[in-house]
């Protein structure tokens, strides 16, 4: 069974081909896109160690 996320997928490799969506595939693309706007946030982390403080905590 596929899922809403896997529907939305096909309908976006459709559109980047150039192929025309229909009203249906269009309402799922923004209901895909609008919860994703909703909960998804993305970001960024580097973790950076500090050896300096690390080398004296093992002396």
């Amino acid at each position: 069974m596929a899922t809403v996320k896997g529907v939305y997928n096909l309908i976006k490799d459709r559109q980047k081909k150039g192929i025309k969506i229909g009203v249906l595939e269009q309402a799922i693309v923004d209901a895909v896109e609008a919860e994703q706007s909703k909960t998804t946030k993305e970001i960024n982390v580097t973790f950076i160690k500090n050896k300096k403080e690390d080398d004296d905590h093992n002396s």
